[in-house]
């Protein structure tokens, strides 16, 4: 899967969540978004789930996460990369 990523760790709210769903409107098929984020945007979860994304959260520091978005299309890949990648 290829990757695209977006820091938003450095934006005041809501730009996090503006440059997130932008950046999905545009993601290519069988892409997945890489976010970095100061904090886990538990709103955002409840967005995705609802319009059919697939995430994945990893903690990477005490303010930074990693959050990885798919299409629910990509399934399979998207479980196979995060098993292989993360």
């Amino acid at each position: 899967m290829n990757i695209i990523e977006v820091n938003v760790s450095a934006l005041a709210p809501p730009e996090p969540m503006q440059v997130i769903l932008s950046s999905l409107a545009t993601l290519p098929n069988g892409a997945v978004l890489k976010v970095v984020h100061r904090r886990e945007p538990f709103p955002l979860y409840e967005q995705l789930v609802a319009t059919g994304w697939l995430y994945h959260c990893k903690r990477l520091a005490e303010e930074s996460f990693a959050i990885y978005i798919a299409n629910e299309k990509d399934q399979l890949t998207f479980s196979d990369f995060i098993a292989s990648n993360i």
